[in-house]
């Protein structure tokens, strides 16, 4: 089960990444950020093509291409690969020689094929380690340039170039091009937009420095994380030692709690799918759920309440965690959907029992001060408590966004409520 919808995937993380130069390449780049392999292997894989990617930066630092041309060749072979262009030379010869419109439209689309594709296979292509990428994507490469091999196009950009591409060369070129399996053409144009998409992420690793996280058990430590929608954003660390699985987070109202929330959960989701993450180091287990709730809201669609969407949540780990499954889930304020005396029961029989599921990691902020003095000492190993620092000066808060260890009793909302001269304003 992977539930990150209050991570804004598409809206906030994508952009991140996306250096992708056209519409195909930025669909596939989306599938890659939202869809996580089945298997450790699998996410490690693309890691690997990712690796490969940044080894060969020498040679596709600069990859590029005019935008229109692409979408137009792209276009262009999907259109005339297959299709019968004539029952015969003779026949093509004359037609073509006739209607002067068509000629030149089949010329210049055959031209504007054969520079782009020449050049993305000269200046790209074939001057990349294919040893550098994993068996998969390897193979894939291989067969991309084995496939521009077959059409001669340095041989024919060389006619182009010289003005010796005439009508005879372009009754014969297109006839090639309509004997090639049409689904040889979508293979080639899939791998190329994959190509680009995991180029782009690798990239975002050369732009904004992002790290290669790594899959470890009974290990969870990210070091230097933020949040990159954030412009100046403050770095934090946090660490569980092996036995610790869950950590409760507390801290007044605009601390950041819910910040250092979604920046802990995008690490580990980013590592889930095989991505860099924005942070120095990761080290975390290998997931089978991953369950981000940051913004839970009531889903008037199904009739739920709030408290039943916080209710269905944790139900829906829980059977997860049942099933063998590691799981990484982020509660965030839990059970404010009910009042105070029930939510302090409840979320207390709910960190004693989460913390009974060793090898899931469960972060929970809390506004329900009363939890330190009934938390006991039975699970108290499996339990890091952390808050996030806010300092007052003459009763004005100063928030640091800095995660510290311990617990944290500061009250805000009394100050805050005075200091706007709310309680004069209700005196009258």
């Amino acid at each position: 089960m992977i539930q990150v919808n209050d991570l804004k995937l598409k809206d906030d993380v994508l952009p991140f990444f996306n250096f992708t130069n056209n519409i195909y390449a930025e669909e596939q780049l989306l599938h890659l950020l939202t869809t996580a392999p089945e298997t450790e292997d699998e996410v490690s894989d693309r890691t690997a093509v990712l690796r490969g990617m940044i080894a060969n930066w020498a040679v596709i630092e600069n990859f590029t291409y005019r935008k229109l041309d692409l979408l137009q060749v792209h276009d262009f072979m999907v259109t005339i690969v297959g299709t019968d262009l004539s029952r015969n030379k003779m026949y093509s010869w004359l037609r073509l020689k006739i209607a002067e419109t068509e000629r030149q439209q089949l010329q210049a689309g055959l031209v504007q094929l054969i520079l782009l594709l020449n050049g993305l296979q000269l200046k790209y292509l074939n001057r990349m380690n294919s040893a550098a990428f994993p068996g998969k994507f390897k193979t894939e490469l291989l067969h991309a340039i084995s496939f521009l091999n077959k059409l001669n196009l340095n041989n024919l950009a060389n006619e182009v170039q010289e003005h010796r591409f005439q009508l005879r060369d372009v009754i014969r070129f297109a006839d090639q091009l309509k004997m090639i399996d049409k689904q040889q053409v979508i293979a080639f144009w899939k791998f190329i937009f994959a190509f680009e998409a995991y180029w782009s992420v690798a990239k975002a690793v050369q732009e904004h420095g992002f790290t290669f996280p790594e899959f470890k058990d009974d290990s969870f430590e990210i070091t230097d994380f933020y949040n990159p929608v954030i412009k100046q954003p403050v770095k934090n660390t946090l660490e569980l030692r092996s036995a610790q699985n869950v950590l409760l987070l507390t801290g007044p109202n605009m601390s950041g709690k819910s910040t250092v929330l979604k920046s802990i959960g995008l690490c580990v989701y980013l590592t889930r799918v095989g991505f860099p993450v924005p942070a120095a180091f990761c080290s975390v287990p290998f997931f089978q759920t991953v369950a981000v709730a940051i913004n839970l809201n009531d889903n008037l669609r199904e009739g739920y309440s709030h408290f039943m969407a916080e209710i269905n949540n944790l139900k829906a780990i829980l059977n997860s965690t049942q099933r063998g499954n590691k799981c990484f889930a982020v509660f965030d304020e839990i059970f404010r959907g009910t009042n105070t005396d029930d939510a302090l029961d409840i979320t207390r029989e709910t960190i004693h029992g989460l913390a009974q599921k060793q090898g899931s990691y469960f972060l929970i902020s809390t506004h329900l001060l009363q939890l330190e003095e009934y938390l006991d000492g039975n699970t108290a190993d499996s339990i890091k408590t952390c808050f996030i620092e806010c300092k007052l000066d003459h009763t004005i808060p100063e928030f640091t966004y800095r995660l510290k260890q311990g617990w944290s009793q500061l009250k805000i909302g009394r100050m805050l409520f005075e200091k706007e001269g709310l309680i004069g304003l209700l005196a009258k």
